[in-house]
């Protein structure tokens, strides 16, 4: 399961060289974060950065063994906008109700950003694969000595895993049984120690889950920083929100506001018209 709050998204055409035609790439030249409320979404803006958060995985293995962990990171997904719109799709009759499983509101930023900050794909692993059973062998070995715990780079592969297929848990207590998590095509950072002033980088997920939010609020000073340049997408939920955004924009980079302003769209419109 993933229990963190916001998730990221993006989408890219590429030219054929023969024919000159563009054809939907598989991969995409932006990532888009995406998050549950309007504040939450002027706060990244107004700090140009992502809080960190540890957000608590359970991986599922051969024989229908286990591990589980929390890792600090900030996440994306690298799809289309015209796939991802299904997270936007009312599942309840009640209108009032949030769109998305991730929430309506987001931001994008480009694949150079992506590239410079050394942001990772996930690695999906199915749950009958015999390279389930090695990860967790691997993870049983490095949770033997908790205090070293993701204290090196090569000891986070373990931890950059996802199953094919899985539970999704939301933060609202709604859950989706046999989610296809490897539609979502995760990328990841989970920040260096340094970068979190010391605190780890990897929990053990009882420890965590006993007390998620002392864990949260030792590493809510630092960000994951870009800048008004990185900027692909700003999405909000509907037109009601376009003059609040405007006016944000217009206060915290009033140089750059008119560039910023193209950017913007709404999750009603990645619904009806992508």
């Amino acid at each position: 399961g993933f229990d963190c709050l916001e998730f990221h998204c993006a989408h890219n055409y590429l030219p054929h060289s023969n024919t000159k035609k563009y054809l939907m790439a598989i991969g995409t030249n932006s990532v888009i974060h995406y998050t549950r409320t309007k504040d939450i979404l002027f706060q990244i803006l107004r700090d140009l950065g992502f809080k960190y958060q540890y957000c608590s995985e359970k991986i599922v293995t051969r024989g229908n063994h286990s591990y589980s962990f929390a890792i600090a990171m900030v996440s994306f997904c690298d799809i289309p906008l015209s796939d991802y719109k299904k997270h936007f799709l009312r599942n309840s009759k009640n209108s009032e109700k949030n769109l998305g499983y991730y929430g309506d509101y987001g931001i994008g930023l480009s694949r150079n950003w992506v590239e410079e900050n050394g942001l990772n794909p996930v690695m999906y692993v199915d749950q009958k694969s015999h390279i389930s059973t090695s990860l967790r062998h691997s993870a049983e070995v490095l949770f033997q000595n908790e205090s070293e715990l993701g204290s090196n780079s090569q000891d986070l592969y373990p931890f950059y895993a996802k199953n094919v297929k899985g539970r999704l848990e939301r933060g609202d207590s709604r859950t989706i049984e046999g989610y296809r998590l490897y539609d979502e095509r995760e990328w990841r950072y989970v920040p260096m120690k340094e970068e979190l002033s010391g605190n780890p980088r990897v929990l053990k997920n009882d420890k965590y889950i006993s007390n998620k939010s002392y864990y949260n609020e030792q590493i809510s000073q630092p960000r994951l920083k870009f800048s008004v340049k990185d900027i692909v997408y700003i999405i909000v939920k509907d037109e009601s929100e376009l003059e609040s955004i405007t006016t944000l924009l217009q206060g915290e980079f009033p140089e750059d506001y008119l560039k910023l302003m193209p950017t913007i769209i709404t999750s009603k419109q990645i619904v009806e018209d992508f």
